[in-house]
């Protein structure tokens, strides 16, 4: 049943139900793309409400099959916090290679379908649907996703599209007080069986979410931004990020450079002396989300306005300027992860940096390193983020004794206690891992500033 279809072409701007009857199929058997629900000026990144009766289907052009189980559509769209029964799914979402097929119905014959659209003929039941996982909710007539205004919002967005038929309001509450009955259903059967009913509701949430990080623990850094496609370079904000691998992201910031210049060659930038500059409560502290989601409030703040002028001097002696820091939440990261993360590190280099600096980052995260060897020589303290760096990077020269490691403080550190996995610790150990000689940013400034 579920790989039981054909492609038809759409010959002409036509209605649905016209292409229905020049094929002869039933208007209630085909399945129409997801972007055909958009506004004519809407954008693909504009969400798409589906309701827990419209049956989907997720078609995977390479090997011709079909992904029926709302489930596992949804472990191959990379947007975190979708719900199966509360869909919000934009079409740009879709990943490249693949077409998500939403179910038709009679209230949206008179839709127009572009010329050469291609159409999904699958003719099941509602209860084959319902079985097989496509739907979760029997209805007298499923609804499909039809166009709404949206209230504005005061920023000139684009109306939105919902899900909902022309049913009236009093049908309309009937079928959403069905559908939570449903869902209460299966939510105390979800409870009944974690731990014979024992587990709270926020250890459901934490169950599902082990189990969804399960599903995606083998895919690549960044598989929810590059959508499954290898790519050699990001673009971030207009900028270009790099990445010379798949676990790396790389760029150069020139001094004076424009924001698009990036690095000359490798062995140009190569230095036997390095001074790396740990990120994060080094460099730069990123205020907490509810902070930076007040109109006006940055959402970063420059530690110590002396760290610059001193990695200045150390250049002007011949040290080659890295910026350096592991960022596990980036490899299931979405595109705002990735900005939240990259864009205080380009306005740093770029506000307060006046030499070329090297920025270095690892993606990968510590679960999806527990199950792979290659990974887990990139989480810190482990060295393998410099290596590579050293190897591929800085021309292979390695650096020298004079070479050093700024990271946070460790002074006041309790070593016997939890404090031991403290960020000093870490960045400590990483130092002695790399052969560095490790300072915290007071000393470096004595012995820079003050000499």
């Amino acid at each position: 049943m579920a790989d039981a279809y054909r492609i038809l072409k759409s010959s002409g701007s036509d209605t649905l139900a016209r292409l229905c009857s020049d094929q002869k199929v039933d208007l209630n058997d085909v399945w129409i793309p997801l972007q055909s629900f958009c506004s004519a000026r809407g954008k693909m990144d504009t969400p798409v409400f589906i309701s827990p009766a419209t049956a989907i289907v997720l078609l995977d052009h390479p090997s011709g099959k079909l992904v029926t189980r709302r489930g596992d559509i949804l472990a191959r769209i990379p947007l975190l916090f979708l719900d199966e029964r509360n869909l919000a799914i934009p079409p740009s979402a879709v990943p490249d290679g693949c077409t998500l097929f939403v179910r038709a119905a009679k209230s949206i014959s008179r839709k127009r379908m572009l010329k050469g659209l291609s159409i999904l003929h699958r003719p099941i039941t509602r209860e084959q649907a319902f079985a097989e996982g496509s739907s979760l909710a029997l209805e007298e007539e499923t609804q499909v996703v039809q166009k709404q205004p949206r209230t504005s919002t005061g920023n000139g967005a684009d109306a939105s599209t919902v899900a909902g038929g022309t049913e009236a309001a009093l049908e309309r509450r009937k079928k959403t007080a069905k559908i939570d009955g449903l869902f209460e259903e299966y939510f105390q059967k979800a409870l009944e069986g974690s731990r014979d009913g024992r587990l709270a509701h926020g250890g459901v949430i934490r169950k599902e979410t082990m189990a969804n990080l399960l599903r995606v623990r083998d895919a690549v850094p960044l598989h929810f931004v590059m959508h499954g496609k290898p790519k050699t370079s990001i673009h971030v904000n207009g900028m270009t990020w790099f990445i010379p691998d798949w676990r790396v992201i790389y760029r150069v910031f020139r001094r004076g450079g424009t924001v698009g210049e990036t690095a000359k060659t490798t062995y140009t930038d190569a230095a036997r002396l390095i001074a790396v500059f740990m990120i994060d409560n080094v460099l730069i502290r990123r205020e907490p989300i509810h902070a930076c989601l007040q109109e006006g409030h940055p959402m970063w703040s420059l530690i110590d306005p002396n760290l610059p002028s001193a990695a200045y001097k150390l250049a002007e002696r011949g040290y080659r300027i890295v910026l350096l820091d592991h960022y596990p939440s980036l490899h299931h990261g979405n595109e705002i992860a990735l900005e939240s993360k990259l864009n205080p590190i380009a306005e740093l280099c770029q506000k307060y940096f006046t030499c070329d600096v090297t920025v270095v980052l690892s993606t990968m995260s510590y679960i999806s390193a527990a199950h792979r060897r290659d990974g887990k020589p990139f989480l810190l303290p482990y060295s393998g983020l410099w290596q590579f760096f050293i190897t591929q990077l800085n021309g292979g020269f390695r650096a020298d004794s004079n070479s050093l490691l700024v990271g946070e403080s460790v002074e006041g550190v309790d070593h016997g206690g939890e404090d031991v996995l403290s960020q000093g610790r870490r960045d400590a150990k990483f130092a002695m891992n790399c052969s560095l000689r490790y300072v915290d940013s007071d000393t470096l400034k004595k012995e820079t500033l003050n000499s």
